[in-house]
C-alpha cells in the first residue's frame, strides 16, 4: 500500500490540511494518509503547544468518517525531539510491506536542507509538495530531484496559528476547522 505520512504539530489539524490529503488519495497518487501528530518538533518551543493528547484527540475527530485518513501517535513513544528520518526509519521497519512517502507544504522545502540527514530522506522516499504561496526558488537544486513531487494540489493559505489567533480572539473559525473540532476546542479551553 502507498501510505503518505503528514508529519505535524497539528495545533489544530485544519480543513487545509484534510484539502491535501484527499487530493493526493483523490488523484491515486497514494492509498492512505497517515497525520504522524509530532510531541515535540524540534523547530518549535514545547511549552507553546497545546498538549499531546488534545491534539491526537482533534485530529481523530477530524479524520473519523474517512477511512484513507488515520490519526497516528507512533511519535510518542519514540526519542525526543522527533526527527523525521528517525521517525521514517522506526515506521518503514514497523510496516515493511508499505511504501512510505512524506507530505510537506512548499514552505517547508525552502528549509529542507535543514532538516537532520535530509540527504538520506530525499534517497529514500518520494517527498510530496504541496503549494503554500511561497516564493520557492525553483532554481533551487532540490526541487529538480525525482523523488520530489510538486503538486498542484489547492493552495493552502490557511494555518494553525492563525486559527489559534481568531479562536483567542473569539473570531469566525467555522470554515477552517470542521464544528466537532471547534466543539472540542470550546469544551476544552484550548487556545483562550
Amino acid at each position: 500500500m502507498k501510505i503518505g505520512l503528514y508529519f505535524g504539530t497539528f495545533d489544530p489539524i485544519h480543513l487545509g490540511h484534510i484539502s491535501i490529503a484527499n487530493f493526493l488519495i483523490n488523484n491515486k497518487l497514494l492509498n492512505e494518509v497517515w497525520f504522524i501528530v509530532t510531541p515535540q518538533n524540534p523547530e518549535k518551543n514545547i511549552s507553546d503547544l497545546a498538549d499531546f493528547a488534545h491534539r491526537f484527540e482533534i485530529v481523530k475527530i477530524q479524520i473519523k468518517d474517512n477511512d484513507n485518513l488515520k490519526a497516528s501517535d507512533i511519535e510518542l513513544n519514540l526519542e525526543r525531539p522527533n526527527y523525521t528520518i528517525n521517525s521514517l526509519k522506526y515506521i518503514s521497519n514497523k510496516f515493511p510491506n508499505d511504501i512510505f512517502s512524506i507530505i510537506i507544504g512548499e514552505d517547508n522545502l525552502i528549509n529542507f536542507k535543514n532538516w537532520k540527514d535530509y540527504q538520506e530522506i530525499l534517497n529514500c522516499y518520494k517527498i510530496y509538495v504541496y503549494p503554500r504561496g511561497t516564493k520557492t526558488n525553483k532554481s533551487v537544486s532540490i526541487i529538480k530531484h525525482s523523488n520530489i513531487q510538486i503538486i498542484k494540489a489547492p493552495l493552502v493559505e490557511i494555518n494553525s496559528t492563525n486559527i489559534r489567533r481568531l479562536i483567542k480572539e473569539r473570531g469566525d473559525v467555522i470554515k477552517f476547522i470542521s464544528k466537532n473540532v471547534y466543539e472540542y476546542i470550546t469544551k476544552h479551553n484550548l487556545y483562550i
